[in-house]
């Protein structure tokens, strides 16, 4: 039997079931479709083993499209502070209502699989964060899951110094690992599909312009494009098409922040190097064209007894600049910078220690609700 008519067969049996129910149910399934579709994605989970109907409700694919729907129009701050292999993560509004605090939606604490686990400057794409360890790790924080990958260097001992960016597709729907070299030229790269009906693998897909990914450098998914900085014998910023797998070079307008990428209001953004208040927007990738904007406020403003440098990290849905601490040595919690409103507010993180060395802290804007299984 093909995968089609296997897929055929089991919608079928599916819509069977639940002709089934809806007979039986004293309850209606679609009012109990609805009830549930807002309730958080943690509960859901937990809700699968309630009864079949209920499982058969949260797993269908109808289902799963009207909740992530709806999570897309309330995204959250999610803050998560790594020590050794323990992950504190905080889920915070991004409402500016608040003008003084970041109201907490929910936190939990969790173990990683390895202590040598962190978290890379990189985004939640469509509810799910790429994690960089031994081998690349995907995980869910709305249903607190990992999937660890196959290991993309078990073939290829050349390919020891990667790194990963994490892309999604919205009109296939699809997930995309995306494993590159750094300090060595590259031809090519390694992409794996995830929610693939086989074992997930990877797939060798040739680079169409030769170039090195810097080491450190955060991934940006906007719309079907991953973005990352990279070295052409100069800082340039490169794209890759998550459904052709084709990647594109796009010449930088300045001298700019290697340590600042981020998304803008739907488009890819970085700062100059010596003018942090100077906000750089592609406008353009074919013609290379870019704008910019002065309106950063200087943190000093706020708080001159700040001993610690920030950066800027992300921009929220709300209109909100997220700012992390460059060093952990004098505290540990970010800012939150309306550029309006000319005001800052402040979360301090739980589960570090001042003086604890091992550390480390990342705020991830713009985060919705996923119910994928991994």
């Amino acid at each position: 039997m093909g995968k089609q008519e296997k897929k055929e067969t089991k919608g079928k049996r599916r819509r069977r079931e639940r002709r089934q129910w809806k007979s039986t149910s004293p309850f209606p399934v679609d009012l109990t479709s609805e009830i549930l579709s807002r309730l958080p994605g943690k509960s859901i989970a937990r809700f699968r083993c309630v009864s079949k109907l209920w499982s058969s409700i949260i797993t269908d694919p109808y289902f799963i499209n009207l909740f992530e729907t709806r999570s897309s129009t309330k995204p959250s701050l999610l803050l998560c502070v790594r020590r050794d292999d323990n992950l504190f993560v905080s889920s915070i509004t991004q409402d500016k209502a608040y003008s003084s605090s970041l109201p907490i939606i929910d936190r939990y604490h969790m173990k990683l699989p390895d202590k040598h686990c962190y978290l890379p400057p990189a985004e939640s794409v469509h509810g799910l964060i790429c994690l960089r360890g031994p081998t690349p790790i995907v995980w869910n924080p709305s249903l607190g899951r990992l999937l660890t990958l196959p290991d993309p260097n078990k073939h290829h001992k050349l390919w020891k110094k990667i790194t990963v960016f994490l892309g999604y597709d919205p009109i296939q729907g699809k997930h995309k690992v995306v494993c590159i070299r750094y300090k060595k030229d590259s031809y090519v790269c390694r992409v794996l599909t995830l929610g693939s009906a086989q074992e997930p693998s990877w797939r060798t897909v040739k680079i169409n312009h030769k170039h090195r990914a810097y080491g450190y450098t955060c991934g940006r998914c906007i719309n079907e494009f991953i973005y990352y900085l990279a070295d052409d014998g100069e800082t340039v910023l490169m794209s890759f098409d998550v459904r052709s797998e084709k990647f594109h070079m796009i010449k930088l307008p300045s001298d700019i922040d290697e340590d600042v990428l981020i998304n803008y209001e739907g488009k890819i953004a970085c700062t100059d190097r010596d003018n942090d208040k100077r906000l750089w927007i592609l406008e353009d990738a074919e013609k290379h064209k870019w704008s910019s904007q002065d309106f950063l406020v200087p943190l000093c403003h706020w708080d001159p007894s700040l001993e610690t440098d920030f950066k800027l990290k992300g921009f929220t849905h709300a209109g909100e600049f997220i700012f992390e601490e460059d060093t952990f040595q004098k505290t540990s919690y970010i800012l939150s910078c309306d550029p309006v409103r000319n005001s800052f507010r402040r979360f301090v993180s739980k589960g570090v220690r001042v003086g604890d060395d091992d550390y480390e802290i990342r705020a991830f804007p713009n985060h919705v609700e996923s119910l994928m299984s991994l």
